[in-house]
């Protein structure tokens, strides 16, 4: 593989960053300090939009663009500017639900690509939902893109859930030999780096960022459909990793959002409505720094990522991945009991 693509999104992404910072600033697309968001000053939210563009520019260098490609940036782009849409103007969610719909379509039926396949998850035979597959598809897409903005509440989290996904297509792709998923994922992987240096404040030389909705909602779909096209059989001429495996993927995000809806619902709340209650929002309450508790998620996902990946190359039974699935998912809730005694503990010094 050409690693000149891989420099394109870098360099692109790195340049969209400094040239839409005054943009930003220019016509107000700022996320400011407020009740849920106690950060200092008013932060551009440029980031996905960069991602995006430095991404877009990398793909479009290879002039024999596949229709599948082309189909997923012309819904990205939809959904970047839905994001900063929404971004601006705080949209309803109907609106942003109505446009993630019309996004999703374009990918779904434009390029006939959805989920079907499940392969044999529940231990009875192959699961094939055919044509509900494509509701399911839309399911996955509206989820991934819901976690991914969740999961956006510390500085560098979205950015790293983003990166521990690509990277983990990227390493599944090679293992089953799918030469554009590799590039795609790893594309989308190294884009992000500018942007996390940047919303880090690494340096005092490179302005702070957030990823905006539009960031998380373009990184959501990306996802779904990489893990779409590397799952799917009719999608790879040699071979396609386990449908279950994407699950190990994107754990921290999907398990978030399923633990705070679950809460939501219980309490008789809205399950959109957002809250402070989110895993990283315990990890803060527990006395934990902002940066440790980056390093603590991000190495919590690498190490679920790795699971799957490694039991995908060994050919674990579906039923089998998922049954550990859900038992590194009650590993996952029980942290929650250690968080809460460590955060009575700091609120009764």
């Amino acid at each position: 593989m050409s690693i000149v693509p891989i420099l394109i999104a870098l360099g692109a992404t790195a340049l969209m960053l400094r040239l839409m910072h005054p943009v930003a600033v220019l016509i107000d697309l700022l996320d400011k300090p407020c009740n849920r968001k106690r950060h200092t000053g008013s932060v551009p939210l440029i980031g996905g939009v960069a991602v995006f563009a430095g991404v877009t520019i990398a793909m479009l260098f290879n002039a024999e663009l596949p229709l599948q490609p082309r189909l997923f940036l012309v819904s990205a782009a939809m959904m970047v500017f839905i994001g900063m849409l929404d971004d601006k103007f705080s949209l309803s969610v109907s609106i942003r639900l109505a446009g993630q719909f019309i996004a999703a379509s374009v990918i779904i039926f434009g390029g006939d690509m959805y989920i079907s396949n499940l392969d044999n998850l529940f231990g009875f035979g192959v699961v094939d939902m055919g044509a509900w597959g494509i509701v399911f598809t839309y399911l996955a897409v509206l989820a991934a893109m819901n976690a991914y903005n969740m999961i956006d509440g510390i500085d560098g989290l979205l950015g790293a859930m983003g990166m521990v996904a690509f990277f983990s297509i990227s390493v599944l792709s090679a293992l089953t030999v799918q030469s554009d998923l590799y590039l795609f994922s790893m594309l989308v992987g190294f884009a992000l780096i500018p942007f996390m240096i940047c919303n880090l404040s690494v340096s005092s030389k490179y302005r702070k960022v957030f990823m905006g909705d539009a960031g998380s909602m373009f990184v959501g779909l990306a996802i779904v459909w990489m893990l779409t096209q590397g799952t799917q059989p009719q999608f790879s001429a040699v071979d396609n990793f386990n449908p279950v495996t994407s699950l190990w993927v994107v754990a921290i995000p999907i398990m978030d959002m399923v633990t705070i809806m679950t809460r939501r619902i219980k309490n008789g709340r809205n399950p959109m409505m957002p809250d402070r209650d989110h895993i990283h929002h315990f990890y803060l309450r527990a006395g934990f720094a902002p940066r440790k508790t980056l390093l603590i998620l991000t190495g919590q996902a690498i190490a679920f990522a790795a699971v799957g990946i490694v039991l995908d190359y060994l050919n674990t039974p579906a039923w089998a991945s998922l049954v550990l699935f859900l038992g590194a998912y009650t590993l996952y809730c029980q942290q929650f009991k250690f968080l809460k005694k460590k955060a009575a503990t700091v609120n009764n010094y």
